[in-house]
Order: structure tokens, then C-alpha cells, then sequence
């Protein structure tokens, strides 16, 4: 049985995990973001030496960022030192095996394809919600990268016609968790509230605003995949990052989007996409991250 790296790069938080080629995570490890790229390397290279014993066959690293099929970053995201770097051929040249780089978004969804609810479908969506939205789209089992790495950046997609306030119109800023639910929050109370179940936690205890604030952030979301729907007609609609957790999260967001469904008279007319939350969770991205190394190596 043949055993890989996986390694998924946050803002601040780094999972490492040996995965086994049945996608069985063997150990797991968690480290701070380094924001040095050289201390990068250093934690990378150190753990593939930790696990010498277990004959890795390659590291399959996911990352914030739009990332071209070669490895080159043309934005990173949280992660500022891999900004205009080639992470992947430096990363093969330092550890002297296979090595892939993928955006996180993507790595949470080929997770899906592997072993989660994409399995059985040909054509889905994989949307991620956390400090912004992220994405994948996937056209008959493959991948689509589009140019540069771009298709399925979901979040900088325009939701307003005003010129020259982009920033403020993308769905980041809208149905992103902290981007948007979050930041709208904070303006509406003027305090500074970053963690979303907090704005939960007061709705339940019967703050008016933390209700209406989760109700728009709901609209905006569900206004995104019904974007999305139209747009690609997938046979599915997974949704990932933390809020996926959440029942009432999931359960608010699949409300608001089949209500628009129902009340928009040509979209109550067709098929739509089944709105669904991701099943590998958090190890969504780890697990990726190796099965896209699978795709572009023969296992060893």
C-alpha cells in the first residue's frame, strides 16, 4: 500500500497527515502558518524526513491562491510569501519527489470526488465559505482549471452593476463567512464580532440584527448558487468550510435557495441542482490535496 503527504496551508494553521493510496489518514499532525517562505520549506522538508519510515511516494500540498496548472501562484491568499512563486517545481527540486500544489477550494472538492458525496456525479460545484468563497467546478469527472487556474473563483464574481466599487459588489464580501456575514454584523452593531457562531449565539438569545444579518447572508449565498445553477447546470452543489457544519447554517441556506427557486417563475419551471453540505469536513482539503497528486503521478 502506498503512502502520501498531505498538507493543507491556512492562514494560520497547517494540517499534515499521512495518507494511505484508500484515502485512510494514518497520523496527523497540525503546525502554525509560518510567515516566512524559507521557514515554509523548512517545516515541509522536515516532516517528508519525519516520515522517511513511511516511504512516501510524494506530497500533495493545498493552498490559498488562484495557481496555475504548473504550480505557479499568481495570488496566495492569507499565505503572502507564495505570492509569484512556483511552489511546486521549488518544492520538487528541494524533496526530490512528486510533488502537486492546488488551491484549497479545489482540493476540498477533488476530497469529494475521492471519497465524499461527488463521487457518483459527472458534473458538480464544490463552493468553500470562510474568510472568502472559493470554488470548483468539475465537467464530466475532470477538473475544469479554466485560464491560469481561474474558473470556480466564485467569490470575486461581481454581485451589483455600480461602477468602480468592485470589492464591495464581490460575493466575498456578501456570502463569505467572515467577509460577509461577519463584516455586516460588525457595521450594523459598530463592534468588531470575527467568529460567526457568536453572531449565532446572539440571534438565539434574540438579537433583531444578528437575526436579519444571518437572513441576508442567506440570500446572498443562495443568490450565488442560483448564479452558479444557471450558469453550469451541475447535477450537484456542495458547500464546504466551517459553516457547512452547522445544521441550522446549511438548513437556513437550502430554505432561502429553494425559495428563490420557487419564486422565481422560469427556475420553478426546471431542474435545478441539489444543494448539499460536503461529507469529508474538515480533512476535505488534506485529503484532496493528495488525490490531485494521484492524478498527475502513477502510484509507486
Amino acid at each position: 500500500m502506498s503512502h502520501y503527504a498531505g498538507i493543507d496551508i491556512g492562514g494560520t494553521k497547517i494540517k499534515l497527515g499521512i495518507v494511505n493510496d484508500q484515502g485512510e489518514i494514518l497520523s496527523q499532525d497540525m503546525k502554525d502558518t509560518p510567515k516566512d517562505y524559507e521557514a515554509f520549506i523548512t517545516l515541509i522538508k522536515e516532516y517528508v524526513k519525519e516520515h522517511e519510515k513511511d516511504q512516501l511516494c510524494g506530497v500533495g500540498i493545498s493552498t490559498p491562491g488562484i495557481i496555475q496548472e504548473d504550480g505557479y501562484l499568481q495570488t496566495s491568499g492569507a499565505v503572502k510569501c507564495f505570492l509569484h512563486r512556483n511552489l511546486q517545481q521549488e518544492l520538487q527540486a528541494c524533496l526530490h519527489m512528486p510533488v502537486s500544489v492546488e488551491n484549497d477550494s479545489k482540493c476540498a472538492a477533488a476530497g469529494e470526488q475521492w471519497l465524499g458525496y461527488a463521487k457518483d456525479h459527472a458534473n458538480f460545484v464544490c463552493l468553500t465559505l470562510g474568510t472568502a468563497v472559493g470554488g470548483a467546478v468539475y465537467i464530466d469527472h475532470k477538473l475544469y482549471r479554466g485560464i491560469g487556474g481561474l474558473a470556480g473563483e466564485f467569490g470575486i464574481a461581481l454581485t451589483g452593476l455600480q461602477e468602480h466599487q468592485y470589492d464591495e459588489q464581490s460575493f466575498s464580501y456578501h456570502a463569505a463567512t467572515i467577509a460577509g456575514l461577519c463584516r455586516n454584523y460588525s457595521y450594523a452593531v459598530k463592534q468588531r464580532v470575527l467568529d460567526a457562531k457568536e453572531i449565532y449565539r446572539r440571534k438565539e438569545a434574540g438579537d433583531i440584527i444578528a437575526k436579519q444579518c444571518i437572513q441576508d447572508f442567506y440570500h446572498a449565498c443562495a443568490t450565488l448558487y442560483i448564479n452558479i445553477a444557471v450558469f453550469l447546470a451541475p447535477e450537484i452543489i456542495l458547500i464546504g468550510g466551517g459553516i457547512s457544519n452547522s445544521k441550522e447554517a446549511m438548513q437556513g441556506m437550502i430554505q432561502e435557495y429553494e425559495k428563490m427557486c420557487e419564486e422565481y417563475h422560469v427556475l420553478s419551471m426546471v431542474h435545478m441542482p441539489k444543494l448539499m453540505a460536503c461529507k469529508c469536513k474538515n480533512n476535505a482539503g488534506l485529503l484532496g490535496a493528495v488525490y490531485r497528486l494521484f492524478q498527475t503521478m502513477d502510484h509507486c
